[in-house]
């Protein structure tokens, strides 16, 4: 509390700046309870000597630590809420100065300059952890990311090494990477009980893989929703929503969010595919991270003219869970492995995003799709010009790509943007009367 009180007085324009950033956020009272409740907790845990504290990166099975109860810190989502907060060049600019590169993860940089200038969590900071723990399975510098952190600040870190399957390779191929998966995960139980002192706890882990399953279901059962008319949340939405099931510090409190959420929902459509308002105008998907302080882009450049992103395989992404607990911790395990080799459709091979994307365009009736070509993730970038030019081929629908960063805003141009964006609209206008005409 005191870092936070001694940023406000030091740099009063950027409290008020995130302020105003935030508060445009389409978040409900109850989003953002959940929210202030995880980033106090995580102040507060400090106080607490004897609760072991650990850093995550995304996609990191972190129920395997959770039954430790190591506490879980996510860098990455305090970089992405001050991406929301519009406050991040200052943070990125002195990673920069450090020395690391332009082209380096901006999600990384916001999180490591605002660490080193001793910014709050509530401004992309953190006070280093207990543990670190880190994952290739998004992109290798996850891994490198934390690994340096850890050898800085002299704390033992776990890497887990996920294999990248090419296409072509058979069941034979999967089963091999899923035992090296396994292997590692062995690995991390030992990892941990070295150095918190306690054993594993068989039935504690069951049941915090069973409650991850069960809200990460939820979270998807709300997707389904999506594909109603007009759909139930949009992107600018969901990526608030996804925050509570990304960090599972409380599952008992983001499952209950989620719980009554799909009833809303449930209540709102009942059977009926369309409901009042009906279909948009325009029906849009989105490839990629999502540009965090682009709010204004969402809601008033594609919102205003009807354009609304019904899909994305980002947050989709994080609903990791598609298994609920197995009878022995070794097929649990196995399971794990499957997950984070072939569900996660946003680091998919071209054959398989080829495949996600055949799947959702009909499932969503998409008009259109935006993919963003992001200047500081290489991994997410790779390939969308071979990924535009199947769609394309295949469903005829316009595909735009977009060359910005999802936390930097000097990456993003607003006039060219705005312009490219109006020839998307009226190239998915011009698409929808030519079917109609073909049609009638």
């Amino acid at each position: 509390m005191k870092r936070l009180a001694k940023f406000v007085v030091q740099h009063p324009d950027i409290t008020i700046k995130g302020i105003k950033g935030f508060m445009k956020q389409p978040l409900t009272p109850r989003m953002f309870h959940i929210l202030m409740q995880y980033i106090t907790r995580s102040k507060l845990i400090r106080f607490l000597p004897w609760v072991k504290t650990g850093a995550f990166t995304a996609g990191f099975p972190v129920e395997i630590a959770r039954a430790f109860d190591v506490f879980p810190y996510y860098p990455e989502a305090y970089g992405a809420l001050t991406g929301a907060a519009e406050c991040t060049l200052p943070s990125i600019e002195h990673a920069e100065s450090l020395g690391y590169s332009k082209d380096l993860c901006s999600y990384m940089k916001t999180s490591i300059g605002a660490s080193r200038m001793n910014w709050p969590i509530d401004f992309g900071g953190y006070e280093p952890t207990d543990l670190y723990f880190s994952m290739n399975g998004v992109c290798d510098t996850h891994l490198k990311w934390f690994e340096n952190e850890a050898k800085i600040f002299s704390k033992p870190h776990f890497g887990i090494d996920i294999p990248c399957p090419v296409a072509g390779e058979g069941d034979d191929r999967m089963e091999e990477y899923i035992d090296y998966i396994e292997q590692q995960l062995w690995d991390l139980i030992k990892f941990l009980e070295k150095n918190t002192g306690k054993k594993f706890n068989e039935y504690k882990f069951l049941k915090i893989i069973d409650r991850s399953y069960e809200g990460c279901k939820m979270f998807m059962d709300c997707f389904e929703y999506r594909k109603r008319f007009p759909a139930n949340q949009y992107f600018e939405w969901v990526r608030i929503f996804m925050l509570p099931m990304l960090c599972q510090w409380n599952e008992n409190d983001w499952i209950r969010f989620y719980r009554s959420n799909l009833k809303k929902a449930e209540k709102r459509y009942g059977d009926s595919k369309i409901v009042e308002g009906g279909r948009e105008k325009y029906r849009v998907g989105w490839e990629g991270i999502t540009i965090w302080y682009g709010i204004d882009l969402y809601k008033n450049v594609l919102g205003e003219k009807g354009a609304k992103i019904v899909i994305e395989s980002y947050t989709e992404s994080f609903a990791i869970r598609k298994y609920p607990a197995a009878q022995t911790i070794r097929e649990t395990f196995r399971n794990i492995g499957r997950e984070l080799l072939l569900y996660p459709p946003y680091t998919a091979n071209l054959e398989r995003r080829c495949k996600h994307f055949d799947k959702i365009i009909q499932e969503y009736d998409l008009d259109g799709l935006i993919m963003l070509a992001n200047q500081s993730c290489r991994p997410q970038s790779t390939g969308l010009q071979d990924l535009r030019d199947h769609i394309v081929e295949k469903w005829g629908i316009p595909v735009l790509i977009l060359n910005s960063d999802h936390c930097d805003p000097r990456a993003y141009a607003e006039g060219p943007i705005n312009t490219r964006i109006d020839g998307f609209i009226e190239m998915m206008d011009a698409n929808k009367k030519r079917k109609a005409s073909k049609a009638a």
